[in-house]
């Protein structure tokens, strides 16, 4: 049978040992922590010195070709409405495809909606009439449908474009004249502004040996 010592029983120079013994072991420890920290951050900044220069070189020859795309795809858009009889429209985007399917690619923006600060008097005319609403037990779920889907606001007190359109959806539930005078000032306000151009696509691309696969691609530069 193992002999188990008792604390109690040590004598003082016994756990005074015992104490430089847990002593040196929790500096040990504490060391190993420290250089292993040192072994995590050198790794890091390997993974960060090896690649940064790579992605910073193929980002200004995307930049460059993606401009040179947007000025090309010009005279395309142009001799497009032309042949159709249209004007040539501000789209946000514009899609390209070869007609077996095998590539395509698209080219546009990138888009943020906001409001220009109007909506505010559009949702006064939307609390209205979701005042009016009130009293009635079917009409107050409709009113707190409403509420829950539009009316909140981020931290910044803006409201959530998503959800506005979502509330716009609901004119024919709502049947209102406010409502609608509401929703119509909101939906004015809002502005969608262009961040960034984009392009995206794909190509069928055969690796040989029967695997042939869709390869998708997406690139964009501020």
């Amino acid at each position: 049978m193992e002999n188990t010592i008792k604390i109690p029983d040590l004598t003082p120079e016994q756990m005074e040992a015992v104490a430089a013994k847990l002593k040196e072991a929790k500096k040990k420890a504490k060391e190993k922590l420290t250089a292993d920290k040192k072994i995590l951050k050198g790794l890091e900044d390997s993974v960060v010195v090896e690649n940064i220069d790579y992605f910073i070189d193929v980002r200004t020859e995307l930049e460059s070709r993606i401009l040179g795309l947007f000025a090309n795809m010009e005279q395309v858009i142009e001799l497009r409405a032309g042949i159709y009889g249209n004007k040539k429209r501000e789209q946000d985007t514009h899609t390209f495809t070869l007609d077996d399917g095998s590539a395509s690619i698209k080219v546009g923006w990138n888009t943020r909606t906001t409001f220009n600060g109007t909506e505010a008097e559009g949702i006064v005319k939307i609390k209205q009439y979701m005042a009016a609403l009130a009293g009635e037990t079917e009409n107050e779920k409709i009113l707190m449908e409403f509420l829950n889907i539009a009316l909140k606001t981020d931290v910044q007190g803006n409201y959530d474009p998503k959800k506005v359109r979502e509330l716009n959806k609901m004119r024919d539930k709502a049947n209102s004249d406010l409502f609608n005078e509401g929703m119509d000032i909101i939906i004015q306000g809002m502005i969608d502004i262009r961040t960034s151009r984009v392009v995206t696509g794909y190509k069928m691309v055969d690796f040989g040996e029967g695997n042939k696969r869709r390869v998708n691609f997406t690139f964009s530069i501020d």
